[in-house]
This record gives structure tokens, C-alpha cells and sequence, in this order.
């Protein structure tokens, strides 16, 4: 009999990454049940070191490269990551492709069954500088301070009374079966997701037919045209994980709705968009000539 082929999937070493890894290999397999599927959980520097609990959002980007480094090398097949955790830039030697349905791309609050229920001092956690933005802006909450760390460790902290109520996004905890702990959701056409929130994303060497050929039926067309457009958005405005953009190019049946809102940090300013049409690239474009237009990059200024 002849051997069956083998598929090796890295991801981080992280719960949530494994998880994430496990879904798209179940998949993967469905389609080819004559696959062999090996995970490679990759414990990079800052998993090893504990820098995840304190790395600023703008080195989230090292623990992708590191993964990179294994897919350049051959030592793994391909890669599964957050879709809204890969920079969009990368190496040419690398492809980037959404695969599985979007996961619900809401942001949720646990520790209240409302946002409304929070005074105006409440102790708020969160490591996105979006969502820092979003709650001062939205919700008038002043007292928002960094939290970081893996999931269970951010639950702990409302457990410990250290806060008194924390963001998280709505597919992670879902995805740990965690959805018990969600407090209340919050609406993306008005707190705007990040880009790709919900997104999963496969990478793969480019000179890898075989791979591209097997990725290809897990592959969702209107899911990757999505992630494509909010993925060209940030890139055009030159930021990143660090800036306090929300887009979620949302699919409504026949057409998509571009929702896009840049804040300064404070959440003092804010320029909000929305384009509805069929075309999410251009959709896309048209919400990055606006906000040129309106000079954007003030608000993106440290």
C-alpha cells in the first residue's frame, strides 16, 4: 500500500493557535482524506520567553516571522494564523490566502451584560490601541488600561477583580468553546472590528503548487475578496496592528458595506466611512481616496 502523504501545519504553541490549526486540518482532511496531517506547534522567543503578556501590539508581527522562518526552510508545509495578526507585507517567497468561514468578527465585552452598565471609571482592559480609541470615543469610558497575555490569562484578570471588564474578539472565545464567558456583544457597524478580525489565514510557499492545490476547495471566494479589501485599506494608509483602524468589509448577500473608521488615540477625532456596493476592492479604494482626502494621516500621526 502506498504510504499516505504528509501535510505539516505549524502555528503557534498558544491554545488558540492550536485550536485554530486543528480546525483548518479537519477540514483540509475532509477534502483529502488521503493526507496525513502533522502538527507543528512553533514555540517562538516570545512564547518561550513570557514577552507575550507585555510585547507592544507592533511586535505582534515577530511571532509570524519566526513561523515564516520555518516555511522558507522547509522544515513545515504551511502556516495557520489570525488573519488580523499577518502583516501586509511579507516576502514574495510567501502567499497568503483566507481560508473557512468567517468567524463572527464582533468585538465582546466580559464582565458586563452591557456596556451601559459601566460607570464612566470602570476599570476597562485591553491591549488595542483600536479598541482603546473605540471605547473613548463610543462608550465615553476613561479609564482604559493595557492587559495582555493569552486568553485564559486576560479571564483571570476579571476573575481576580483586577478589572472590571475586559475586550476580547468573539471568535477566539468561540473557538475555545468560551462563549459562556461573553458579557455582550458589540455591534461592528458601529465598533468596528479589526481588519480580517474572525479571518483565518494559511500561508504557503509560493513555489508550492502541490499545497496551492490542496488549500484551494477550503478556500472561500467572497471571504477571501473581503479579507483582500480590509487587508488593502491598511496597507494604502501604511499602518498596522499599532494604529486605531477598524474595517470590516461586511457581506451582505449580493453586495458588501465597507465599514472603515480611523480615530486618533485619545478618541477625540474621528473620520467614519461607510460604501456599500459589489466590488469590495473597490470599495476599498474609494474609502482610501476619501480618507486621504480628508487628510487621514493626522489622525495616524503618533
Amino acid at each position: 500500500m502506498k504510504p499516505k502523504a504528509t501535510v505539516r501545519i505549524a502555528s503557534r504553541a498558544s491554545k488558540l493557535a492550536k485550536v485554530q490549526a486543528c480546525m483548518f486540518g479537519t477540514e483540509l482532511a475532509q477534502h483529502n482524506p488521503h493526507l496525513n496531517i502533522e502538527y507543528v506547534p512553533v514555540s517562538t522567543t516570545g512564547d518561550r520567553t513570557g514577552l507575550q503578556s507585555n510585547l507592544p501590539p507592533s511586535k505582534k508581527d515577530e511571532f509570524i516571522r519566526e513561523i515564516e522562518e520555518f516555511l522558507l526552510d522547509g522544515l513545515v508545509d504551511l502556516a495557520i494564523h489570525s488573519m488580523k495578526d499577518v502583516p501586509t507585507t511579507s516576502s514574495e517567497e510567501l502567499v497568503v490566502h483566507s481560508v473557512l468561514a468567517r468567524a463572527d468578527p464582533r468585538d465582546v465585552l466580559v464582565g458586563t451584560a452591557s456596556p451601559f452598565h459601566l460607570e464612566s471609571n470602570a476599570i476597562v482592559g485591553t491591549a488595542s490601541p483600536r479598541r482603546k480609541a473605540l471605547l473613548k470615543f463610543r462608550l465615553k469610558l476613561n479609564n482604559v488600561v493595557s492587559v495582555r497575555g493569552n486568553v485564559d490569562t486576560r479571564l483571570d484578570k476579571i476573575d481576580s477583580g483586577d478589572y472590571d471588564a475586559i475586550l476580547l474578539a468573539a471568535a477566539g472565545l468561540h473557538r475555545l468553546n468560551l462563549h459562556h464567558k461573553i458579557g455582550c456583544y458589540l455591534d461592528p457597524s458601529s465598533f468596528i472590528p479589526a481588519s480580517c478580525q474572525g479571518t483565518l489565514a494559511v500561508e504557503f510557499r509560493a513555489d508550492n503548487s502541490w499545497i496551492s492545490s490542496l488549500v484551494a476547495p477550503v478556500c472561500h471566494p467572497r471571504v477571501e475578496v473581503a479579507t483582500r479589501s480590509e487587508r488593502a485599506l491598511v496597507s494604502a494608509l501604511q499602518a498596522d496592528c499599532n494604529s486605531p483602524i477598524g474595517v470590516y468589509c461586511e457581506d451582505v448577500g449580493d453586495e458588501y458595506i465597507l465599514h472603515t473608521i480611523v480615530l486618533n488615540s485619545a478618541g477625540t477625532e474621528v473620520f467614519e466611512l461607510r460604501h456599500r456596493g459589489r466590488d469590495p476592492h473597490r470599495l476599498a479604494a474609494k474609502a482610501t481616496e476619501n480618507l486621504i482626502a480628508m487628510d487621514v494621516e493626522q489622525l495616524l500621526r503618533p
